[in-house]
């Protein structure tokens, strides 16, 4: 059944681009239902106000941080992929129940083109900066598209907590030898926050030798071309930033919600990169 009010949660939600994404699809398939919202939802007071929501006829719920892992706490039904990333950014509420998915891992890999996936990922050596909640995402679908997945974060306790909750057998990458194994990369993809803020500068890699043929991924795309796609552009690699990943993750929750299948067009990566 297609749900009727829609919005995104978080603590803050304000820079949110999810309600122009979700409207542009609402309005360009002339749905009768109302527009997708944002709310800003207190994590101390967050079951309270999902209830409240549920009452107020709330039926579908996009989740960010920092409430991604209260909402998967609180869920009723909860999806496989949600289970494995102990997480949900996607709650579809009905009077009796709270189903949880989690649409960031299918985001990321609908994000990728064909191409990409065979001749980059697909039984090739990839990694995996951060290891945060988006890192454990791009590692779990990395993992199912079949790389040789790693994981370099500065505390490397972190990443050996997310490969064991993945149950992926890898390790960690160490300081000392990341630059070595990025070199030997054919993908890797930055799941930290360094460069979303102004004149902010990731200087995670060195970009000097890594090969020509790798392609450089970075989640971050406000802005554009982060200090790190930068580098990589300007050694000549082959980029990518998270807007697409941004509107697959939206789609599929979209299509949980409508029924229907949407996803990224050049019309609103035009209007995102516009605002």
């Amino acid at each position: 059944m297609a749900t009727d009010r829609t919005a995104v949660i978080g603590f803050p939600v304000d820079h949110s681009l999810s309600p122009i994404i979700h409207n542009h699809w609402i309005k360009e398939l002339g749905l009768n239902t109302k527009p997708y919202e944002k709310i800003n939802v207190d994590p101390n007071k967050f079951e309270e106000q999902i209830n409240n929501l549920k009452a107020e006829g709330y039926g579908g719920l996009n989740v960010t941080v920092p409430l991604k892992e209260l909402a998967f706490s609180i869920s009723d039904e909860i999806s496989n992929v949600s289970k494995k990333l102990r997480s949900a950014n996607t709650l579809t509420l009905s009077s009796d129940k709270i189903n949880a998915d989690n649409t960031d891992a299918v985001g990321f890999i609908n994000s990728l083109d064909k191409k990409t996936i065979e001749e980059n990922i697909t039984n090739k050596k990839t990694l995996v900066l951060g290891a945060g909640g988006s890192a454990r995402s791009v590692v779990h679908a990395l993992n199912e598209l079949g790389s040789q997945v790693r994981l370099f974060n500065r505390t490397p306790e972190k990443a050996v907590i997310l490969l064991n909750d993945l149950s992926i057998n890898s390790s960690p990458v160490s300081t000392e030898e990341l630059d070595n194994y990025a070199n030997s990369s054919s993908f890797i993809v930055n799941t930290t926050s360094l460069g979303q803020k102004e004149g902010e500068h990731n200087n995670i890699l060195s970009f000097e030798n890594i090969e020509m043929d790798t392609f450089i991924y970075d989640l971050i795309y406000n802005p554009k071309r982060s200090s790190f796609l930068e580098q990589a552009e300007a050694k000549g690699l082959k980029v990518q930033n998270g807007l697409r990943m941004l509107i697959e993750q939206a789609a599929c929750s979209f299509q949980i919600w409508h029924e229907i299948k949407v996803g990224a067009s050049d019309e609103l990566m035009s209007l995102l990169e516009s605002v």
